[in-house]
């Protein structure tokens, strides 16, 4: 015999789903406020986060990357994805070795991005180690708190005319 659900446990599975739903779109919308403030502390616009390709562009302004290292990301997507389909195409080795070292890159990357955004606002490792374990947490900080964006990669102030700008 197969198990059934009765009317109750579907109600309450139906409930458990829709509350789970509200939770992670209050999540996303609370990321959404954060980083628009992050951006406008940086300068630029808050608007750009609802547009992927360019709010990756202006993060990457923001931490003083160049607009290229979208492609290094790119890069990275099509070598995970290329290890997916190596996997399931029976080449477990090869695609596992691809995925592996996909991952691996991104992250390390990730990482030294996320360290460059918290010079930026004038912070040093500690917080960068903050913003990766316990992101909801630093990047609210980071956002609503008093740091100041000193420039990208905290290399020094940008001729910018905004005032959350620290200028020297």
């Amino acid at each position: 015999m197969e198990p059934t659900i009765t009317g109750r446990e579907a109600a309450m599975a139906q409930t458990m789903g829709a509350g789970m739903l509200i939770f992670i779109l209050a999540l996303i919308a609370f990321y959404v406020i954060i980083m628009w403030r992050i951006f406008s502390k940086a300068g630029q616009p808050g608007w750009a986060i609802f547009i992927p390709i360019y709010s990756a562009i202006v993060y990457f302004k923001i931490i003083g990357r160049s607009a290229a290292w979208l492609l290094v990301y790119l890069f990275l997507g099509i070598l995970y994805g290329a290890g997916l389909y190596l996997t399931v195409s029976g080449n477990v080795a090869a695609g596992g070795l691809l995925i592996f070292v996909g991952i691996i890159a991104l992250l390390v990357i990730s990482i030294i991005d996320t360290h460059r955004l918290s010079k930026s606002f004038g912070q040093g490792a500690g917080f960068t180690v903050g913003l990766v374990l316990i992101n909801i947490v630093f990047y609210a900080i980071l956002a609503f708190g008093d740091y100041k964006y000193i420039g990208p990669n905290g290399d020094g102030p940008t001729p910018d005319g905004n005032p959350e700008i620290l200028h020297a």
